[in-house]
């Protein structure tokens, strides 16, 4: 009996040691997942162009962007930009983005700064005041083939719309909607 206690003991002793290790798998951070956004870009010159913006966190702060456009011309090179401002309004280009290959609509970019060399953060870019431009090529960027508002300047889905009579001239008569942007400012159409 004494002998088979000290051969379990001997038989144990290196299986308790062997199952303690100093891995602290168990305790390491948590994988870090980033929020996401999701724009839509809609067509501008050709209505069968149309696609979306997908921004990713980056746990470094910077931000994945993403677009997927449907429509491309195969062999295709369409630049991709965001703008200042509102689509409506218009705005200089902040920030280029990797043109979209019209072969497979997509385009994929890692944006930390912007084209001025300043830091813009995944925070900051989906609140940013802006729009998305994809324009036909580099020698055509007054072409916009699919277009669409970024950050505040999304649209929150509300809106009022209003007959307009006729008035000083026979025939013409219409209607106006305003649309709700996140940041409290309107569309008018």
């Amino acid at each position: 009996m004494k002998n088979l206690s000290k051969l379990l003991l001997f038989i144990s002793i290196p299986t308790l040691i062997m199952s303690c290790s100093d891995d602290d798998d168990s305790f390491d951070d948590p994988i870090f997942e980033g929020e996401s956004v999701t724009y839509d870009l809609r067509s501008v010159a050709d209505p069968s162009i149309s696609g979306e913006a997908t921004f990713v966190e980056q746990e470094d702060g910077s931000t994945i962007i993403e677009l997927n456009i449907m429509g491309t011309p195969d062999g295709g090179m369409h630049p991709a930009h965001i703008h200042e401002n509102t689509a409506a309004e218009g705005g200089d280009i902040a920030i280029s983005l990797d043109p979209v290959d019209g072969s497979t609509g997509m385009s994929t970019t890692i944006v930390s700064a912007d084209d001025n060399g300043n830091a813009v953060t995944f925070e900051e870019l989906t609140s940013y005041d802006g729009y998305i431009n994809v324009h036909l090529s580099a020698e055509e960027l007054d072409t916009i083939v699919a277009q669409g508002d970024i950050g505040e300047n999304v649209l929150t889905g509300e809106s009022l719309s209003y007959d307009l009579d006729e008035r000083a001239v026979e025939g013409i008569s219409g209607t106006v909607m305003f649309e709700e942007r996140m940041n409290g400012e309107a569309l008018a159409t």
